[in-house]
């Protein structure tokens, strides 16, 4: 089997098997990164880090493919200023499949007018998500460049809603029944204290880091640091399967609900 036919198979059985449990009403939402051993998915300041070998990056390019959107924070766009496409894929399929829609969350519409999302081919016009209180004029700059600006709530910490977004997503016109959320840590972190994620695939890379680098778990507010029991916030998790691609490791686990 190829690496890209083992791509294939591996994600959409999981995707299969665990979308059949959520209701058509819902949008799906699964949640994944890739970390080193000492749990680091960025660098100091929110720099990119490689850290997936190419096996796994093909998986992940397939997961794409198998998800309506893909979401992101506005830290990662401006870091890694990503495209957002689905391109690792077995020869002459890149035209073939659907590609996600990319959405960004953007509280204050730092979003630059040079991104590549905005202009590189194949790339479709990003759904970018920002609060009520929005700069007018910049909102005006993004839609003439082709993005699409919606605005939510905000939640009791000033962050956007993630509630208010996944009962905007599933709804028309958006229906977005499948979603792809990738980070960065501040991202991830509020969707996993949400209790609205279905699933989560870490890929988890055989290299150390170091200190002064950014964790899923370490990217916490004021107020959590003075919570001493900020970590009862994180949902429960059941593991569903660990698998090998190239030198990584790839753990897939369920994503239980948090007890009210």
């Amino acid at each position: 089997m190829s690496r890209y036919e083992q791509a294939k198979s591996f994600c959409t059985t999981i995707l299969d098997n665990e979308t059949a449990r959520t209701k058509n009403s819902e949008t799906f939402v699964t949640l994944t990164y890739a970390q080193s051993l000492d749990g680091k998915i960025s660098g100091r300041g929110g720099q990119m880090l490689t850290l997936s070998c190419e096996e796994s990056m093909i998986m992940t390019h397939r997961l794409r493919t198998l998800h309506d959107g893909i979401l992101i924070g506005i830290g990662t766009l401006l870091n890694d200023d990503p495209r957002l496409t689905a391109r690792l894929l077995d020869s002459g399929e890149e035209s073939s499949v659907r590609q996600p829609q990319p959405i960004i969350l953007d509280s204050k519409l730092r979003f630059p007018l040079s991104a590549r999302i905005l202009s590189s081919q194949g790339c479709k016009a990003p759904w970018i998500f920002t609060s009520q209180s929005h700069d007018i004029d910049k909102r005006h700059l993004l839609e003439q460049a082709g993005a699409r600006v919606i605005p939510i709530d905000s939640g009791p910490d000033g962050q956007l809603s993630i509630d208010h977004l996944l009962k905007t997503l599933s709804s028309p016109p958006f229906s977005i029944s499948r979603l792809m959320v990738e980070g960065g840590a501040q991202v991830i972190s509020s969707f996993l204290k949400s209790g609205l994620v279905n699933l989560l695939i870490v890929t988890i890379a055989p290299v150390l880091v170091g200190a002064n680098s950014i964790s899923v778990t370490c990217e916490r507010s004021d107020k959590d640091r003075e919570n001493e029991n900020d970590g009862d916030k994180f949902p429960p998790l059941s593991i569903i399967e660990y698998k090998q691609f190239g030198k990584d490791i790839v753990m897939v686990a369920n994503v239980f609900p948090l007890e009210k």
